[in-house]
Protein backbone atom coordinates (compact mmCIF):
# COMPACT_ATOMS: atom_id res chain seq x y z
CA UNK A 1 0.00 0.00 0.00
CA UNK A 2 0.80 3.31 -0.70
CA UNK A 3 1.94 5.39 2.80
CA UNK A 4 3.19 9.23 3.39
CA UNK A 5 6.42 9.23 5.63
CA UNK A 6 8.46 12.04 7.33
CA UNK A 7 12.36 11.12 6.54
CA UNK A 8 13.88 13.26 8.57
CA UNK A 9 13.59 16.51 10.58
CA UNK A 10 12.86 19.58 7.87
CA UNK A 11 10.88 21.27 5.36
CA UNK A 12 7.99 19.64 3.50
CA UNK A 13 10.60 18.30 1.02
CA UNK A 14 11.39 15.76 3.53
CA UNK A 15 8.15 13.78 2.79
CA UNK A 16 7.51 11.36 0.37
CA UNK A 17 5.30 8.38 -0.91
CA UNK A 18 6.28 4.68 0.22
CA UNK A 19 5.21 1.60 -0.76
CA UNK A 20 4.79 -0.61 2.42
CA UNK A 21 2.99 -3.82 3.47
CA UNK A 22 -0.65 -3.61 4.60
CA UNK A 23 -0.80 -3.92 8.15
CA UNK A 24 -2.31 -6.25 9.95
CA UNK A 25 -4.82 -5.84 12.73
CA UNK A 26 -3.60 -6.89 16.37
CA UNK A 27 -5.56 -7.71 19.58
CA UNK A 28 -8.11 -5.30 20.44
CA UNK A 29 -7.02 -3.73 17.03
CA UNK A 30 -8.95 -2.79 13.73
CA UNK A 31 -7.68 -2.82 9.81
CA UNK A 32 -9.43 0.85 8.08
CA UNK A 33 -9.26 1.30 4.60
CA UNK A 34 -8.97 5.03 4.45
CA UNK A 35 -10.70 7.09 2.62
CA UNK A 36 -9.96 10.21 3.32
CA UNK A 37 -6.91 11.83 6.14
CA UNK A 38 -7.29 14.87 7.69
CA UNK A 39 -4.73 17.24 7.74
CA UNK A 40 -3.68 19.13 11.11
CA UNK A 41 -0.88 22.10 11.96
CA UNK A 42 0.14 19.13 14.57
CA UNK A 43 1.54 16.78 11.29
CA UNK A 44 3.50 19.91 10.12
CA UNK A 45 4.50 20.42 13.91
CA UNK A 46 5.75 16.57 14.38
CA UNK A 47 7.79 17.08 10.91
CA UNK A 48 9.49 20.06 12.14
CA UNK A 49 10.47 18.50 15.03
CA UNK A 50 8.47 20.65 17.20
CA UNK A 51 6.03 18.92 18.53
CA UNK A 52 6.33 17.50 22.38
CA UNK A 53 6.69 13.95 22.26
CA UNK A 54 6.37 13.59 18.88
CA UNK A 55 7.85 10.60 17.05
CA UNK A 56 11.05 10.46 15.60
CA UNK A 57 11.47 10.27 11.67
CA UNK A 58 11.07 8.14 9.63
CA UNK A 59 7.61 7.71 10.88
CA UNK A 60 4.06 7.73 8.67
CA UNK A 61 2.35 11.17 8.51
CA UNK A 62 -0.99 11.73 10.03
CA UNK A 63 -3.25 10.60 12.79
CA UNK A 64 -6.66 11.67 11.35
CA UNK A 65 -8.83 9.57 9.53
CA UNK A 66 -12.15 8.65 8.36
CA UNK A 67 -12.83 5.30 6.22
CA UNK A 68 -14.12 1.64 5.94
CA UNK A 69 -13.46 -1.12 8.26
CA UNK A 70 -11.12 -3.79 6.66
CA UNK A 71 -10.74 -6.17 9.17
CA UNK A 72 -10.86 -7.05 12.79
CA UNK A 73 -8.18 -8.10 15.26
CA UNK A 74 -8.41 -11.35 17.53
CA UNK A 75 -10.49 -11.25 20.38
CA UNK A 76 -14.32 -9.62 20.60
CA UNK A 77 -15.08 -6.15 19.03
CA UNK A 78 -17.86 -3.47 18.72
CA UNK A 79 -16.65 -3.32 14.97
CA UNK A 80 -17.15 -5.16 12.03
CA UNK A 81 -16.07 -4.72 8.49
CA UNK A 82 -17.74 -2.17 6.20
CA UNK A 83 -18.57 -0.28 9.40
CA UNK A 84 -18.34 3.75 8.36
CA UNK A 85 -15.76 4.76 11.04
CA UNK A 86 -13.86 8.16 11.78
CA UNK A 87 -10.79 8.12 14.23
CA UNK A 88 -7.16 8.32 15.15
CA UNK A 89 -4.17 6.24 14.33
CA UNK A 90 -0.47 6.36 13.61
CA UNK A 91 -0.33 6.96 9.89
CA UNK A 92 -3.24 8.10 8.76
CA UNK A 93 -1.67 9.52 5.23
CA UNK A 94 -2.10 5.90 4.07
CA UNK A 95 -4.52 3.34 2.26
CA UNK A 96 -4.86 1.41 4.92
CA UNK A 97 -4.15 2.24 8.95
CA UNK A 98 -4.55 -0.28 11.92
CA UNK A 99 -5.54 1.18 15.07
CA UNK A 100 -7.14 0.47 18.53
CA UNK A 101 -10.94 -0.37 18.25
CA UNK A 102 -11.45 2.44 20.81
CA UNK A 103 -9.70 5.38 19.18
CA UNK A 104 -12.63 4.62 16.19
CA UNK A 105 -16.00 6.24 16.80
CA UNK A 106 -18.99 5.69 14.41
CA UNK A 107 -19.12 8.25 11.31
CA UNK A 108 -22.75 10.15 11.38
CA UNK A 109 -24.44 9.39 8.72
CA UNK A 110 -25.32 13.24 7.79
CA UNK A 111 -21.02 13.53 6.61
CA UNK A 112 -19.29 12.46 3.67
CA UNK A 113 -16.20 10.88 4.23
CA UNK A 114 -14.17 14.41 3.97
CA UNK A 115 -16.36 15.99 6.33
CA UNK A 116 -16.14 13.38 8.52
CA UNK A 117 -12.57 12.99 8.36
CA UNK A 118 -12.41 16.47 10.57
CA UNK A 119 -14.29 15.40 13.67
CA UNK A 120 -11.97 13.30 15.70
CA UNK A 121 -9.12 16.15 16.05
CA UNK A 122 -10.08 19.50 15.06
CA UNK A 123 -14.32 19.57 16.11
CA UNK A 124 -13.16 17.39 19.21
CA UNK A 125 -10.64 20.01 20.03
CA UNK A 126 -13.17 23.26 18.99
CA UNK A 127 -15.72 21.66 21.32
CA UNK A 128 -13.22 20.57 24.78
CA UNK A 129 -11.11 23.85 24.28
CA UNK A 130 -14.62 26.17 23.91
CA UNK A 131 -16.79 24.37 27.00
CA UNK A 132 -15.04 21.18 28.84
CA UNK A 133 -11.68 23.35 29.44
CA UNK A 134 -12.88 27.03 28.51
CA UNK A 135 -16.61 27.23 30.15
CA UNK A 136 -17.89 29.34 27.38
CA UNK A 137 -21.33 30.14 27.87
CA UNK A 138 -24.59 32.50 26.38
CA UNK A 139 -23.92 35.92 26.63
CA UNK A 140 -19.76 35.85 26.70
CA UNK A 141 -17.89 36.88 24.16
CA UNK A 142 -14.83 34.82 22.68
CA UNK A 143 -11.57 35.94 20.38
CA UNK A 144 -10.35 33.01 18.21
CA UNK A 145 -7.41 33.25 16.30
CA UNK A 146 -6.76 31.75 12.94
CA UNK A 147 -10.44 31.67 12.61
CA UNK A 148 -10.64 30.55 9.13
CA UNK A 149 -8.82 27.56 9.40
CA UNK A 150 -10.39 24.04 9.71
CA UNK A 151 -10.29 24.22 13.47
CA UNK A 152 -10.72 27.83 13.62
CA UNK A 153 -14.48 27.36 11.61
CA UNK A 154 -15.89 24.76 13.96
CA UNK A 155 -14.71 26.82 16.56
CA UNK A 156 -16.79 29.57 15.43
CA UNK A 157 -19.72 28.19 14.64
CA UNK A 158 -19.69 25.95 18.03
CA UNK A 159 -18.90 28.93 19.85
CA UNK A 160 -22.10 30.65 18.11
CA UNK A 161 -23.92 27.64 18.42
CA UNK A 162 -23.54 28.02 22.32
CA UNK A 163 -25.17 31.73 22.01
CA UNK A 164 -21.72 33.54 23.08
CA UNK A 165 -20.32 36.22 20.61
CA UNK A 166 -17.32 35.77 18.62
CA UNK A 167 -14.62 37.72 16.86
CA UNK A 168 -12.44 35.89 14.98
CA UNK A 169 -8.90 37.34 12.97
CA UNK A 170 -7.96 35.96 9.88
CA UNK A 171 -5.25 37.39 7.28
CA UNK A 172 -7.80 38.58 4.03
CA UNK A 173 -10.46 39.75 3.06
CA UNK A 174 -12.40 36.62 0.97
CA UNK A 175 -11.11 35.07 4.87
CA UNK A 176 -13.36 37.48 6.31
CA UNK A 177 -16.32 36.79 4.13
CA UNK A 178 -15.74 32.98 5.27
CA UNK A 179 -16.79 34.15 8.91
CA UNK A 180 -19.52 35.85 8.28
CA UNK A 181 -21.00 34.06 6.25
CA UNK A 182 -20.83 31.19 9.20
CA UNK A 183 -22.16 33.75 11.82
CA UNK A 184 -18.47 35.27 13.14
CA UNK A 185 -19.79 38.37 14.32
CA UNK A 186 -16.61 40.61 14.32
CA UNK A 187 -14.04 39.26 11.37
CA UNK A 188 -10.95 40.96 11.91
CA UNK A 189 -8.47 41.03 8.82
CA UNK A 190 -5.33 41.04 11.00
CA UNK A 191 -3.21 42.59 8.03
CA UNK A 192 -5.76 45.11 7.96
CA UNK A 193 -5.94 46.18 11.46
CA UNK A 194 -4.68 45.61 14.85
CA UNK A 195 -6.57 42.90 16.27
CA UNK A 196 -5.88 44.50 19.94
CA UNK A 197 -7.29 48.03 19.23
CA UNK A 198 -10.12 46.15 17.07
CA UNK A 199 -11.05 43.83 20.27
CA UNK A 200 -10.99 46.84 22.71
CA UNK A 201 -13.35 49.02 19.93
CA UNK A 202 -15.60 46.24 20.20
CA UNK A 203 -16.02 45.22 23.62
CA UNK A 204 -16.26 48.77 24.75
CA UNK A 205 -12.81 48.58 26.40
CA UNK A 206 -13.98 45.24 28.72
CA UNK A 207 -12.19 42.50 26.61
CA UNK A 208 -13.38 38.86 26.29
CA UNK A 209 -14.00 36.13 28.87
CA UNK A 210 -12.33 33.48 26.50
CA UNK A 211 -8.92 33.72 23.77
CA UNK A 212 -8.37 30.78 21.50
CA UNK A 213 -4.66 30.82 20.48
CA UNK A 214 -2.59 28.74 18.74
CA UNK A 215 -0.04 31.29 16.91
CA UNK A 216 2.25 32.27 19.52
CA UNK A 217 4.79 35.11 19.46
CA UNK A 218 3.48 38.44 19.66
CA UNK A 219 -0.07 37.21 18.56
CA UNK A 220 0.01 35.83 22.04
CA UNK A 221 1.28 38.62 23.95
CA UNK A 222 -1.11 40.45 22.02
CA UNK A 223 -4.43 38.04 22.96
CA UNK A 224 -3.29 38.30 26.68
CA UNK A 225 -4.00 42.54 26.75
CA UNK A 226 -7.73 41.44 25.44
CA UNK A 227 -8.73 39.34 27.92
CA UNK A 228 -11.63 40.49 30.60
CA UNK A 229 -10.81 40.95 34.53
CA UNK A 230 -11.56 36.94 35.24
CA UNK A 231 -10.87 35.86 31.87
CA UNK A 232 -9.59 32.76 30.69
CA UNK A 233 -6.88 32.50 27.45
CA UNK A 234 -6.28 29.16 26.22
CA UNK A 235 -3.39 28.33 24.34
CA UNK A 236 -3.33 24.82 21.44
CA UNK A 237 0.00 25.77 20.00
CA UNK A 238 2.42 27.85 18.67
CA UNK A 239 2.04 27.87 14.46
CA UNK A 240 4.81 31.12 14.59
CA UNK A 241 7.53 28.58 16.03
CA UNK A 242 8.31 31.17 19.37
CA UNK A 243 6.31 29.67 22.08
CA UNK A 244 5.87 32.28 24.95
CA UNK A 245 6.36 32.64 28.71
CA UNK A 246 3.47 34.89 30.79
CA UNK A 247 4.61 37.47 32.97
CA UNK A 248 3.04 36.81 36.18
CA UNK A 249 2.06 40.04 36.64
CA UNK A 250 0.17 40.87 33.60
CA UNK A 251 -2.10 37.71 35.33
CA UNK A 252 -2.30 39.12 38.78
CA UNK A 253 -3.96 42.44 38.03
CA UNK A 254 -6.79 40.87 36.20
CA UNK A 255 -7.42 37.39 37.56
CA UNK A 256 -6.11 35.83 33.93
CA UNK A 257 -5.96 32.50 33.62
CA UNK A 258 -3.78 31.16 31.01
CA UNK A 259 -4.46 27.20 30.64
CA UNK A 260 -2.67 24.98 28.02
CA UNK A 261 -4.79 22.24 25.61
CA UNK A 262 -3.87 18.90 24.26
CA UNK A 263 -6.89 16.80 22.61
CA UNK A 264 -5.52 13.49 23.91
CA UNK A 265 -5.72 14.48 27.61
CA UNK A 266 -9.69 14.18 26.98
CA UNK A 267 -10.44 11.40 24.70
CA UNK A 268 -10.86 9.32 27.45
CA UNK A 269 -12.93 11.66 29.36
CA UNK A 270 -16.28 9.05 28.51
CA UNK A 271 -18.59 11.66 29.79
CA UNK A 272 -16.97 15.01 28.02
CA UNK A 273 -16.64 12.92 24.55
CA UNK A 274 -20.71 11.69 24.90
CA UNK A 275 -21.58 15.77 25.23
CA UNK A 276 -19.26 16.64 22.55
CA UNK A 277 -20.90 14.22 20.39
CA UNK A 278 -24.27 14.74 21.74
CA UNK A 279 -24.06 18.07 20.52
CA UNK A 280 -22.34 17.44 17.24
CA UNK A 281 -25.66 15.20 16.44
CA UNK A 282 -28.23 18.06 17.57
CA UNK A 283 -26.29 20.37 15.32
CA UNK A 284 -26.19 18.32 12.89
CA UNK A 285 -29.56 17.78 12.66
CA UNK A 286 -30.51 21.57 13.15
CA UNK A 287 -28.39 22.42 10.54
CA UNK A 288 -26.23 24.93 12.51
CA UNK A 289 -23.46 23.12 11.86
CA UNK A 290 -21.10 22.98 8.65
CA UNK A 291 -17.85 21.23 8.23
CA UNK A 292 -16.35 23.14 5.84
CA UNK A 293 -13.53 21.09 3.48
CA UNK A 294 -12.43 23.88 0.94
CA UNK A 295 -9.19 21.80 0.01
CA UNK A 296 -8.60 18.54 -1.13
CA UNK A 297 -5.53 16.78 -2.77
CA UNK A 298 -4.26 13.57 -3.34
CA UNK A 299 -1.82 11.50 -1.28
CA UNK A 300 0.80 12.10 -3.61
CA UNK A 301 0.40 15.51 -3.29
CA UNK A 302 0.84 15.51 1.12
CA UNK A 303 3.89 17.69 1.10
CA UNK A 304 2.39 20.41 -1.32
CA UNK A 305 -0.97 20.23 1.41
CA UNK A 306 1.56 20.92 4.37
CA UNK A 307 3.10 23.50 2.09
CA UNK A 308 -0.28 25.52 1.37
CA UNK A 309 -1.71 25.49 5.33
CA UNK A 310 1.96 26.56 6.47
CA UNK A 311 1.56 29.69 3.75
CA UNK A 312 -1.98 30.59 4.85
CA UNK A 313 -3.40 29.78 1.57
CA UNK A 314 -6.44 27.32 2.82
CA UNK A 315 -9.32 28.01 4.49
CA UNK A 316 -11.42 25.10 6.17
CA UNK A 317 -10.82 21.93 6.35
CA UNK A 318 -7.84 20.25 4.29
CA UNK A 319 -7.77 16.88 3.52
CA UNK A 320 -6.00 13.71 1.63
CA UNK A 321 -8.32 11.77 -0.14
CA UNK A 322 -6.53 8.12 -0.98
CA UNK A 323 -7.94 6.70 -3.76
CA UNK A 324 -6.75 2.57 -4.05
Amino acid sequence: MRSVFVTQFGRADVIEVRDVPVPEPGAGQVLVRVHVAGLNYADIMQRKGLYPGGPQPPFPAGFEIAGTVEAVGPGDSVWKPGDEVMGFCLGGYSEYAATDANKLMPKPPALDFRRAAAIPCQYLTAYHTLFTLGGLSAGQTVLIQAAAGGLGTLLVQCAKNAGAAVIGTCSTAEKCELLASIGCDHPINYTGADFEDEVKRITGGAGCELVVESVGGKVFDKSIQCIKTRGRLITLGFASGKPRSVQAQLLLVKNITVSGFHLFGYVSDAEAAAHAMRDLQAWLDAGTLDVIVKHVYPLEAAAQAQRDIADRKTMGKVVLEIVS
